[in-house]
């Protein structure tokens, strides 16, 4: 899997895992964004992430199947984009940073 995929699907397990946590049902998606509106309602300070998850959104779509690669800008953007959601999500749920 390309490195810049890689970042967004981490993240989508900390989405994910918050969701059932919470018990709230989520779609078979891909969607970082869709995902982060379902867990507003239950950690709304997440919603400083919708930039963050936007673009690793969209890393992780054009740049998971061949034909398309992530230039080392782009990479060094999901990597910031990921260091931010890690650190709110761990936070949020009294995990280390």
């Amino acid at each position: 899997m390309p490195p810049a995929s890689t970042p967004s699907n981490a993240r989508k397990k900390y989405l994910k895992a918050r969701l059932q946590e919470a018990g709230i049902a989520f779609p078979r998606t891909h969607s970082l964004p869709a995902l982060l509106q379902l867990a507003l309602p239950v950690e709304p300070l997440w919603s400083s992430l919708s930039s963050a998850l936007s673009h690793l959104n969209v890393y992780g779509v054009n740049f998971r199947y061949p034909g398309a690669n992530a230039t080392k800008a782009d990479a060094r953007q999901a990597l910031k984009d990921c260091r931010a959601v890690r650190k709110v999500a761990r936070l949020s749920v009294g995990l280390p940073v």
